[in-house]
């Protein structure tokens, strides 16, 4: 019809034309309506875990079902929880092609950064129809909620070892010796200490008897997690407070394992969490779900006063390990003098992590200063863009220099405050986040096995 305005002498004929054509498309609609399958033949499933692991990769499944007789080609789009962050594209569509009577399983992974509760929306299917004029849409309401917890799948891992772990056997096994549990009664024999004879066991006999203890396994461990101020900032893709909870939950869970009382609290300028020491694997759960919330805060933490308040609501001694940072000796005074006043009824343990960036900083080493410094300047702007370079070069040097000064002042200093931790009885472990699960778990069964509590 628009043809009409150009060509006046042609009007009535286009006109007719466009009618037909109107005519044509409104009877391939129609006819495409009826032979394109029905949204009600596509269906779909997610398949995704109801807790998640913060910082590690967790599969989502999506199974989209075609019971039609046509073979269609469609686009999924899946409504990923709002607020999660991934490695892979974000929502990203799936292009695939429904066949026949079969299913076809989409799958993408979430690297979820941060803990909480998170909901997944719909399942978005577009497919084109059978002729190729138009898109329909089915939108499947898959709605769920999941929770994004610390790190199971190291819980999982480490649990699988822990039940194969020989090592478990061993520690089970009654040592006897010098211990507080009663073992038995023997014959006095040359060398044994006099304070271990029973003297009525001695009456009775009629000669001299001494009891043997064995060595007490079933021991109190209470984990201390500071969420306050030097625990906020991020340490290679988690908060500090994130990777140090995730450590403490498998300390926790080796300390189950072994049948010792284990007890968590979570502080930041006052008690955001305490769960008093118990026994029984079962307690985990409980762990679990309380510290699944807790976030740390931008507050200084009073460290003297509530180490003192988590010490004194311990029955008896415990090793007391605690979850922290430190700068240098005068910054962290009062986590220093915290922890030394655990000593004399407490054995304290505390636990930092050791920053890697800074590590590769101090041992950067500047290079080229000279090579760009002596470059020759011959004439007009060749000897300027020389100059210029040379001192672009030079502030480069300068920056690196300082950067590195400033990283192995921080080192120092910090290996400072850790000596005046370990000569003052605090048990001291510093480590990179990747390897401190594994590195607290094997300081916790050294600790045990010397017998040290």
């Amino acid at each position: 019809m628009a043809g009409a305005a150009w060509w006046p002498q042609f009007a009535s004929e286009l006109t007719k034309l466009g009618l037909t054509v109107d005519i044509l498309l409104l009877v391939a609609l129609i006819i495409e309506y009826q032979i394109t399958p029905k949204p009600s033949s596509i269906s779909a499933e997610r398949r995704v875990e109801d807790r998640l692991s913060i910082g590690r990769d967790n599969k989502v499944s999506l199974e989209i079902t075609y019971t039609g007789t046509t073979a269609l080609r469609c686009e999924v789009k899946d409504d990923v929880p709002g607020g999660m962050e991934f490695d892979y594209a974000r929502a990203q569509i799936f292009h695939t092609i429904l066949k026949p009577q079969e299913a076809v399983s989409l799958n993408y992974i979430l690297h979820p950064r941060k803990r909480g509760s998170y909901v997944f929306g719909k399942t978005n299917i577009r497919y084109l129809s059978l002729l190729g004029l138009t898109w329909r849409e089915v939108k499947v309401d898959l709605t769920r909620n999941v929770k994004v917890y610390s790190d199971l799948k190291a819980l999982h891992d480490l649990s699988v070892k822990l039940s194969h772990s020989s090592e478990l056997g061993e520690l089970h096994q009654k040592k006897r010796g010098q211990g507080t549990e009663f073992a038995s009664l023997r014959e006095y024999a040359v060398g044994d200490d006099s304070k271990a004879i029973d003297w009525n066991a001695t009456a009775r006999r009629d000669r001299p008897v001494v009891r043997t203890y064995e060595t007490e396994q079933e021991q109190r461990l209470l984990i201390l997690v500071d969420a306050g101020r030097m625990m906020v900032s991020d340490l290679e893709g988690l908060t500090r407070f994130d990777r140090a909870l995730n450590a403490a939950l498998c300390l926790a869970l080796t300390g189950l394992s072994h049948n010792d009382q284990v007890g968590i609290g979570i502080f930041a300028d006052k008690p955001l969490l305490y769960l008093p020491p118990k026994r029984g694997k079962i307690y985990m759960n409980r762990i679990l779900e309380a510290t699944f919330s807790v976030e740390p805060k931008m507050v200084e933490p009073d460290y003297a006063g509530i180490l003192a308040y988590f010490a004194s609501a311990q029955k008896g001694r415990s090793l007391m390990v605690v979850l922290t940072d430190l700068t240098d000796p005068t910054g962290s005074q009062a986590l220093l003098s915290g922890l030394a006043n655990l000593a004399p009824r407490h054995l304290p343990f505390c636990v930092t992590l050791k920053d890697r960036q800074v590590l590769e900083m101090a041992q950067a080493t500047g290079t080229g200063l000279s090579t760009a410094a002596a470059e020759p300047s011959n004439d007009g702007d060749k000897a300027n863009e020389k100059s210029h370079l040379s001192g672009s070069a030079k502030r480069q040097m300068l920056e690196t220099i300082y950067k590195r000064a400033v990283a192995i002042d921080l080192l120092n200093q910090r290996e400072i405050a850790l000596s005046t931790l370990t000569r003052r009885g605090c048990l001291v472990l510093d480590c990179p986040p990747q390897e401190l699960s594994d590195k607290l778990v094997e300081k916790y069964l050294e600790v045990k096995s010397r017998a040290r509590l």
